[in-house]
């Protein structure tokens, strides 16, 4: 699975940017969780970025004074986050990039504070191994947030029960760079229980359960009031019973026990 992770994600490097970060849903995405890592990783924190791609999230937090020490299996990801992090100023002291599985992060030395992984790098990963190197590294008490793609995103499959259009995600197999991704597509409480009961479980958030997906950045350009009624109505319910296990992508957050 890592190896077909990385030849696709090498393959979108280039243009991830361009595409994920001009998306409307994309930047609502990446601001919500950036707002929950700046409340969650102080500054001085020692905190682990599993799957960092082109590396936004670890710039953030390392601009703000938080030591990142980032991941990810696909190099050309990686190159692309060092690029960047030159070019900020911000290489060296708060923050180290490496090309890693997120299943070998307890092969890292230290201690750290917490860790995070962004929009659905770990539905590419095996996760009971992830929970157990991560049981390794991290201090009792460490925050962790996972941000995993959702198996039945409320829009999506309202439009496929209204329309017939689109496929319902559980069943999907998605295309990136090209290649056909071998994603898995958990639950909120079976990703908890492959985690691992090292981790006492403390809150899920959805993302894009009102608001459609990334995918629809056509009809949101077109529609940019109603897009930002949607997200206001978002931001109120997204951690509502059942609705909150219905987003495009859901946060599930614990602490290392």
């Amino acid at each position: 699975m890592a190896s077909a992770t990385a030849a696709a994600f090498d393959r979108a490097a280039a243009s991830y940017d361009e595409e994920f970060g001009r998306n409307p849903v994309g930047l609502l995405f990446r601001h919500t969780v950036q707002q929950r890592l700046r409340t969650l990783f102080p500054p001085g924190s020692r905190v682990l970025d599993l799957g960092c791609g082109t590396g936004e999230d670890a710039l953030f937090l390392a601009g703000g004074g938080v030591f990142v020490h980032g991941i990810d299996v696909a190099p050309g990801m990686v190159e692309r986050a060092r690029s960047k992090a030159a070019a900020r100023g911000l290489a060296g002291e708060h923050l180290r990039l490496e090309v890693r599985a997120a299943e070998e992060v307890g092969e890292i030395p230290g201690t750290f504070d917490g860790a995070y992984s962004d929009f659905g790098a770990l539905n590419c990963a095996d996760l009971a191994a992830v929970g157990a190197a991560l049981q390794r590294v991290l201090r009792p008490g460490a925050p962790l947030l996972v941000s995993l793609m959702g198996p039945w995103p409320l829009p999506a499959t309202l439009q496929h029960a209204l329309t017939g259009r689109g496929e319902a995600r559980a069943r999907s197999r998605p295309q990136v760079g090209g290649l056909s991704l071998p994603v898995r597509y958990p639950w909120p409480s079976d990703a908890r229980r492959s985690l691992g009961d090292g981790f006492r479980w403390t809150r899920t958030t959805a993302l894009g359960v009102l608001v459609p997906g990334p995918d629809h950045d056509g009809w949101i350009r077109r529609h940019p009031q109603s897009f930002g009624v949607l997200a206001a109505l978002e931001s109120v319910v997204r951690r509502w019973p059942l609705l909150r296990l219905l987003g495009d992508h859901v946060l599930i957050e614990g602490v290392r026990r």
